[in-house]
C-alpha cells in the first residue's frame, strides 16, 4: 500500500489467482474422470434407441459440457474476481459463482447420460 492508500500499481490479487488455478486444476481431473464415465454412457445404444446420449448432438453435448463449464468458470470467477480486487473489495466472493457455474455443467452432463 502506498502512502495515499492505495495499492501499487504492478500488484495482483496472487493469492485469489493461485487459487482459482488450483481449483482448475482439480476441475480438470475431474473433467477426466467425468469423460472416462460418460463413455460408459453410450453402451446400451442401438440403433433404434431414442435416447438423446445415442445420438451425435448429444454426445459431444455429454462430453463437451463438463469442459466448457471449467473454462466458463475458471474465467468468470478469475476475471469479476480481479475487478473486485481492482475496485478495492475483497475477489474471494466470486469463487462460489465459478463453483456454481462448473457445477451446473457436470448436472447438465450427468442429465444427458441418465435421459
Amino acid at each position: 500500500m502506498s502512502f495515499d492508500g492505495r495499492r501499487p500499481r504492478g500488484t495482483w490479487p496472487t493469492a485469489y489467482l493461485v487459487t482459482v488455478a488450483g481449483l482448475s486444476a482439480a476441475g480438470f481431473l475431474l473433467d477426466g474422470l467425468v469423460f472416462y464415465v460418460s463413455i460408459f454412457a453410450t453402451d446400451s445404444c442401438g440403433t433404434d434407441d431414442p435416447a438423446p446420449v445415442c445420438t451425435g448432438p448429444g454426445m459431444l453435448a455429454m462430453w463437451a459440457l463438463p469442459w466448457v463449464g471449467l473454462g466458463l468458470a475458471t474465467a468468470v470467477s478469475g476475471a469479476l474476481g480481479v475487478v473486485a480486487w481492482r475496485r478495492g473489495r475483497a475477489p474471494w466472493a466470486y469463487l462460489p459463482l465459478g463453483t456454481l457455474l462448473y457445477a451446473a455443467s457436470l448436472v447438465g452432463a450427468w442429465m444427458i447420460m441418465q435421459a
